[in-house]
């Protein structure tokens, strides 16, 4: 008897239902202030609203802050730049 033809991992992958997107796609992101855990629509990073922006630390990470909190989420990417350390977050809150 005859073993049935198997598809290849490129055509599995082609027939398989796209799997929801990594931590990358903006659209599909679930976005906290470093320093105080606020929930982060992704319109608040725009410049006509103006209440989120995005810090980057020296190695050329990014991370969300609210603008209140934007001279403590710097202290804490500043602190994660001189340790190599992770940087601190706060928990998440909504």
């Amino acid at each position: 008897m005859k073993r049935e033809k198997r598809l290849t991992k490129k055509e599995r992958k082609a027939l398989a239902p796209p799997r929801a997107a990594g931590a990358n796609n903006a659209q599909n992101q679930h976005i906290h202030c470093i320093a105080c855990g606020r929930h982060i629509d992704p319109p608040e990073f725009e410049p006509s609203v103006g209440s989120a922006k995005i810090l980057r630390c020296e190695h050329g990470s990014s991370f969300p802050s609210c603008t209140g909190c934007t001279v403590l989420s710097q202290s804490l990417l500043d602190e994660h730049d001189r340790s190599g350390q992770a940087v601190k977050t706060a928990a998440a809150w909504h």
